[in-house]
């Protein structure tokens, strides 16, 4: 079954087409200098759709046509573009925009272009899990400048006193007794 790539409502143009996806995972050594291969994850970063397909020397205004869209751009970034692939959307990549080089390489010998470029997802899954998670309201503490007035502290406690341990008050009293 020959593969498609629609971006948008554009069919990328060619044949042999191929498509790879890559899911980057961060993750750091968390062995110390231990020997142990322990790992700590990082988190998921977005995928990547890595694509390749032939364009022949005839067709030179598809190529065209796709390097237009290529460098097409919405609010200063590049186009977002909704993905139709196989392989794409049973990964879950769902929209993505041009990411890295576009690279054309002419086969003379095969009168043709070997067409690759990238597509980085925009909105991954574990980005968007994150946008839904709600931050918790910190409650504000808030000191409205009133002093403790040593009289509303409890009977025979002082401010010198309140920050004292137990055995540092057990020895005060003691010293108080002796004068």
């Amino acid at each position: 079954m020959p593969d498609f790539l629609l971006l948008d409502d554009y069919t990328v143009p060619g044949f042999g087409l191929t498509v790879s996806l890559t899911l980057p995972i961060k993750d750091e050594d968390a062995s110390g200098d231990s020997s142990s291969t322990s790992k700590a994850e990082k988190g998921k970063k977005g995928k990547k759709l890595e694509v390749k397909t032939k364009i022949r020397f005839k067709d030179e205004d598809k190529l065209t046509e796709f390097m237009a869209l290529a460098e097409a751009t919405s609010k200063g970034d590049g186009k977002l573009f909704t993905i139709t692939n196989r392989v794409a959307n049973a990964a879950g990549m769902r929209q993505g925009r041009f990411s890295g080089d576009v690279k054309i390489d002419p086969q003379e010998g095969l009168a043709m272009w070997e067409l690759s470029f990238s597509l980085a997802e925009h909105k991954s899954v574990p980005e968007m899990a994150e946008d839904r998670e709600e931050t918790p309201a910190v409650a504000a503490q808030q000191n409205n400048g009133d002093t403790v007035d040593a009289a509303a502290a409890p009977e025979g406690s002082t401010a010198e006193t309140e920050q004292m341990d137990i055995f540092q008050r057990g020895l005060k009293k003691l010293n108080d007794w002796w004068g």
